[in-house]
């Protein structure tokens, strides 16, 4: 990097600039007019040759100030820039010749490209070889100048450490005259040694002394005859085996005579005399210990004191080393250095008569065939890249911004609850023309059962029979968290779907605040749930038939004042375990979860609860907290479903769009698409529709 910059410095832009004179190109000329200075003034040249124009017509006296004017407003900048000094006319064409100047290092190697932008293409390989040489020139300028340099310094240096040399010299050889130190090495081997000595005899000396202090410890006690001393003494062990024998002959006595007995009198004197020799013997064994450990005591103290000393000594040694080896280390560093800088300055000297660089030019700068300047292409291709980064960072923002739920991962991810599955949107049904039945979309199960809802519907199906590992669930309640989101055509079709497996199923429209069941099935509501949960009618007057095979259907009802209390009462749940009995399933369409107190009542009564969120447009936060709202009374979320999927923008779309393209009403392959036309009711158009 520092070469680099090297290239690019000032000093070396003045070189070339002053040796191809370039003051005087017109590139480099201060007085070149700028480019919206030019433009000003042609344009008024122009103006001002125009017969009628303002200028023309105006006197001659008006128009030479007028001229005069603009005139020295355009040499404004001239004037100052000759009236300037020379150091700021340098800074402006050394300025000019850095801005055309480029450096590039190519990757991997040693190797460097020069660049210079010019409109002369004569010019332009001129100032590149030039600077090329002028770099090479100031390289070796440089080198001779630092040598010689160095040269100077390296022999004011050496001047100086040869003093220091010689004075570290003397010092060395008077520090060992003075401590008499000849051989330094040798005299303290000795003393180490001397030391080492005295440290195994002191050792030795302190473990005699506590050996026979210990055993002078024990005269201390009463049991003296256990000590080896006394019960190994010869004259103490025939003086106890006499003293033995006269007291067998005094016990034996004694049976038949007193003590004052003189042959009794006699064995007690003898018994005496030999106990008074065993005690004078033991006594002078106990004095021999005693004797023993004080002379042990007082040898070691000798050889601590000797030890003690010569360590001194030792310590003192070594201080008178270290000093010494100070010195001589200190003289041995200084003789190198000077050996080191006579040597670098045999290099100097050498190196001064060199004039070589290792510097060189590779391939010379030839005159351009081309322009390089402006890149067409490559300007283009940036324009795509960035106009592509930024349409998709776009796409991004805007899904970031984008909080509703729209596909099955979101779902799982986000709500961690399972996706049953997604239905796809009518409007994107009828641009594809699936079919031209016309039929209520919340029937198109039965209605149409080849469509692609009819096949979401049979998705949605195999969902919940395989929602329970050991039996399909018998009851399900469909609601979803704000009302128009599509789960009464949800839960219709899912119940038909149901019953074309050959199952009797029932639906229950549980919705007592804005029924629609009794509409599609174009019957009266007159009777209805609400009837017989307020004791109106019985069971069995209240469940119907449909046009669909299998299924029944109970209506709303007349709708009650109170149906919170209604949905709650122990006749409902009765209700549901007898209807049990007569169906395989039982689906009940709710009211939406957020608002009403129904659905979270009913959710306890069934085996598992369905939620319907519309893609694009339910927020994730409310399915949140719809579903925190179930599980806040343990109801059992058995899973989502997304309905009306558009999919033109779905990734799903593919697969729906193949099924049909596959699959036609009369169950054979089509090659081609129909016209899908559906029958929607007034309530579908409006914010409520599919619900």
């Amino acid at each position: 990097q520092t070469q680099y910059k090297i290239l690019e410095s000032r000093t070396l832009a003045r070189r070339v600039i002053e040796s191809l004179k370039l003051k005087n190109h017109p590139e480099f000329s201060i007085e070149q007019p700028g480019f919206f200075r030019s433009l000003g003034s042609d344009l008024w040249n122009f103006l001002s040759g125009l017969p009628g124009s303002l200028s023309s017509s105006k006197k001659d006296s008006d128009k030479e100030p007028l001229k005069t004017d603009l005139s020295n407003r355009r040499d404004l900048t001239k004037e100052r820039l000759e009236m300037a000094p020379e150091t700021a006319r340098d800074t402006l064409l050394v300025n000019r010749f850095l801005g055309k100047l480029k450096i590039e290092p190519i990757r991997n190697s040693r190797l460097v490209k020069i660049h210079f932008d010019s409109n002369d293409r004569e010019l332009s390989p001129r100032v590149a070889n030039e600077l090329a040489a002028a770099y090479i020139q100031q390289n070796l300028d440089y080198r001779f100048s630092a040598t010689e340099q160095a040269k100077d310094w390296l022999t004011a240096q050496i001047d100086q450490l040869k003093a220091k040399v010689e004075r570290a010299d003397e010092a060395l050889q008077a520090f060992g005259s003075k401590h008499d130190i000849l051989s330094l090495e040798e005299k303290e081997n000795i003393t180490m040694q001397r030391l080492a000595d005295l440290n195994e005899a002191l050792a030795k000396a302190e473990a005699d002394r506590m050996a026979k202090e210990a055993l002078y410890r024990q005269t201390f006690n009463r049991k003296i005859d256990s000590l080896p001393m006394v019960f190994e003494n010869k004259l103490i062990l025939e003086l106890k085996q006499t003293y033995v024998q006269l007291e067998s002959q005094y016990m034996k006595l004694s049976q038949t005579y007193k003590s004052d007995y003189p042959e009794m009198v006699r064995l007690k004197k003898q018994m005496d005399s030999i106990q008074r020799q065993i005690d004078a013997e033991t006594e002078r064994v106990i004095a021999g210990i005693r004797n023993d450990y004080e002379a042990a005591l007082r040898r070691e103290s000798l050889v601590r004191a000797a030890f003690a000393e010569q360590k001194a000594r030792a310590m003192e040694m070594k201080d008178k080393a270290i000093q010494y080896n100070i010195l001589k280390r200190e003289a041995d560093t200084n003789r190198e250095l000077y050996k080191d800088l006579l040597q670098r300055m045999k290099q100097a000297s050498v190196t001064m008569s060199l004039t070589a660089s290792n510097i060189k030019i590779v391939d010379r700068a030839e005159v351009p065939t081309t322009p390089h300047k402006p890149n067409k292409t490559l300007n283009f291709l940036l324009s795509v890249v960035v106009g592509l980064f930024l349409g998709v960072g776009l796409a991004f923002f805007l899904e970031y911004l984008d909080n509703t739920v729209k596909t099955p991962e979101e779902v799982e991810t986000v709500l961690r609850l399972p996706s049953f599955g997604l239905v796809p949107e009518i409007a994107s049904e009828k641009r594809r023309g699936e079919t031209s039945l016309s039929y209520p979309v919340e029937l198109i199960t039965h209605g149409h059962p080849k469509s692609m809802l009819a096949e979401a519907y049979r998705n949605i199906r195999t969902s919940v029979l395989l929602s329970f590992s050991e039996h399909p669930p018998k009851t399900l309640l469909f609601s979803s968290a704000n009302p128009g989101e599509g789960k009464t055509t949800t839960a219709i079709n899912t119940a038909i779907a149901l019953a074309q497996t050959g199952a009797p199923v029932l639906v229950i429209d549980a919705d007592l605040r804005k029924p629609r069941l009794h509409r599609l099935f174009v019957t009266e509501n007159g009777v209805g749930l609400s009837s017989y949960l307020s004791g109106n009618a019985s069971l069995e007057s209240v469940v119907s038939r449909s046009e669909v095979p299998n299924l029944c259907f109970i209506p709303a009802g007349p709708l009650p004042p109170n149906p919170s209390e209604l949905l709650g009462s122990n006749l409902c749940k009765t209700m549901i375990e007898s209807l049990k009995e007569r169906f395989a399933h039982i689906l009940l369409d709710s009211p939406p979860i957020l608002g009403f107190a129904d659905t979270v009542i009913l959710s306890n009564l069934v085996d598992g609860v369905v939620l319907v969120a519309e893609a694009g447009k339910t927020p994730r936060e409310t399915l949140q907290h719809a579903r925190d709202i179930l599980l806040q009374v343990n109801a059992k979320i058995l899973g989502v479903v997304i309905n009306r999927v558009a999919l033109d923008r779905s990734d799903y779309g593919y697969y729906y769009y193949r099924y049909y393209y596959y699959y036609g009403s009369d169950g054979k392959k089509k090659k081609r698409k129909k016209e899908l036309t559906f029958e929607t009711s007034e309530e579908q158009s409006s914010p409520d529709a599919g619900e």
